[in-house]
């Protein structure tokens, strides 16, 4: 179970039927961001295919993972599980996750970027969500991680990321022939527990599409991914409103 803004329990993402999914709101909308309050199956399901550029996002990652994180730094007090209490938000499991990713699948016309838990993305190499294909899992090596509290192995470091196409149009991106491995310190003392750094999104935003397309956040956050998409049009869903934006 995951909390909601007051503190009471709300229902996991796989929790609730889509028929009985209660209609997504507007939660603020300007000439280049559109951002959702509600789940995000409620709008991808309205959404037709092809009717953006580029998926980017962060969706939750395995109960294991959630209920093993921690933090060394900011809000978490160095050393304390980081996604409980009023930080605490649903995890996902690979049935749910796969049927949201076919679905970004369906909507995007080119990419499916998303820092993913490990256990998620490799099953991906052999089963990949419907309509689309794993074609890389790139890195991000934190220079900040959270060290072995055990200290009798060595501690994660990294988080995965899988970079999903569509199966029916030829990939291109503005990296040419760059490795997919990213270097960089987790965000301190954020609005959200789990956020990614800035400059990384930003850097997929810039590989990924070009101006004027249109990027997809269905697990929006703090909307890093909205703004790092500034000079592109965005949309972004996301199922609190306590959450400033970044």
């Amino acid at each position: 179970m995951s909390l909601s803004d007051t503190g009471t329990p709300t229902a996991l993402l796989v929790g609730i039927p889509l028929a009985e999914i209660p209609p997504p709101k507007v939660y603020y909308s300007d000439d280049s961001v559109t951002l959702y309050h509600g789940d995000c199956r409620a709008v991808l399901s309205d959404m037709a295919d092809g009717s953006v550029s580029c998926v980017i996002t962060d969706p939750p990652y395995s109960d294991r993972t959630h209920k093993n994180a921690r933090s060394n730094s900011g809000k978490a007090s160095k050393g304390n599980r980081i996604l409980t209490g009023v930080n605490a938000f649903a995890s996902i499991d690979l049935d749910a996750l796969g049927a949201v990713m076919a679905e970004c699948g369906r909507v995007t016309s080119r990419w499916v970027v998303a820092t993913m838990d490990y256990h998620h993305v490799f099953t991906y190499e052999d089963a990949p969500p419907e309509g689309l294909r794993l074609l890389r899992i790139g890195v991000w090596t934190k220079s900040n991680p959270m060290p072995q509290i055990s200290g009798d192995r060595p501690g994660q470091g990294w988080e995965a990321i899988a970079f999903l196409h569509r199966t029916d149009e030829r990939p291109a991106w503005n990296g040419n022939g760059r490795p997919g491995v990213w270097h960089g310190a987790t965000v301190p003392d954020g609005d959200h527990p789990t956020a990614k750094p800035l400059a990384m999104v930003a850097d997929w935003v810039r590989l990924f599409t070009d101006p004027g397309d249109t990027v997809l956040d269905p697990f929006a956050g703090s909307g890093t991914t909205l703004r790092a998409a500034k000079d592109r049009r965005s949309q972004g869903h996301r199922r609190r409103t306590g959450r400033a934006l970044l």
